[in-house]
């Protein structure tokens, strides 16, 4: 009984593995953010989700109102 025990976890698989969930998660924010948003899913070690304003208006807007800060939270 003491003996110990070993987890290898395999990274690449974890990341495959949540990627969907990564990009579901980044065009929900991108669509409630509304026109001139896009979501995108980069790759560095895991993958992450990035919003970004496409527009000179949507940028202005997320200036004035911290629109893809709200978009995140929901509100």
């Amino acid at each position: 009984m003491g003996g110990k025990a070993y987890v290898k976890l395999d990274f690449p698989a974890l990341a495959g593995m949540t990627r969907g969930m990564v990009a579901d998660k980044t065009n929900q924010i991108a669509s409630r953010a509304g026109e001139g948003f896009v979501g995108d899913v980069m790759w560095t070690d895991r993958p992450h989700g990035a919003v970004r304003a496409t527009t000179r208006q949507a940028a202005r807007r997320n200036a004035r109102d911290n629109t893809l800060l709200k978009a995140t939270f929901g509100g």
